[in-house]
């Protein structure tokens, strides 16, 4: 069994030949259904796995896995306590352009550069991982024309656990575009930003 807030990664199926020992908080990328077959998370844990290419492509998982299928969608990890919270996001656009006209590129910490293309999915993408100590996570936005290259919206999105709601919400802070963006809660920890406007 593996030691309490950490995971033990193994080089085959079926926890044989051990080859990594994860602690809380690390991120690796493309090396689920490679690198590592299969995994036993200690106490405390759970594991985000994304698709490397497409992060609306996620999943936790709070159990031992005996193998890792190679499918894209488990590609990537973050350990994370098992209390903690994944944020989900979409991106709708209601300005009359295109599907696909607007790009919005989150940096999300650990994680690295996640972009969603407007109107395009109504899946969520991961957003960030909260955890329930009351830490404000930011994450940085900017959205972008992606005919004319010009950014039409920057700023920042604070997410942080609510004790008494039992839920994720979002932080009103300053640093958020509101001549240009809305946010609105979808429940179970996902939220929906809306480009309305690319005016100043």
């Amino acid at each position: 069994m593996a030691a309490p807030n950490t995971v033990e990664f193994y080089g085959k199926s079926d926890y044989d030949n051990p080859v990594k020992t994860a602690q809380l908080g690390e991120v690796e990328h493309e090396k689920l259904g490679t690198g590592y077959l299969s995994c036993k998370l200690g106490d405390g844990t759970k594991l985000v796995v994304w698709n490397h290419s497409d992060s609306s492509d996620s999943k936790e998982l709070t159990s031992d896995q005996t193998n890792f299928p190679k499918d894209k969608s488990v590609q990537c990890y973050q350990v994370i306590q098992g209390t903690s919270s994944v944020v989900g996001v979409r991106f709708k656009d209601t300005t009359g352009a295109e599907n696909g006209h607007y790009s919005l590129l989150m940096k999300l910490a650990k994680i690295g550069d996640v972009t969603i293309m407007s109107n395009m999915s109504d899946e969520y993408t991961i957003a960030g991982v909260v955890p329930r100590d009351g830490t404000l996570v930011t994450t940085a936005l900017y959205v972008r024309d992606k005919v004319s290259g010009a950014y039409v919206a920057t700023g920042s999105i604070y997410f942080k656990w609510d004790n008494d709601q039992q839920k994720v919400v979002v932080v009103e802070q300053e640093g958020w575009p509101k001549k240009q963006l809305k946010q609105e809660d979808d429940g179970k920890d996902n939220f929906t930003i809306t480009l309305f406007s690319t005016k100043e």
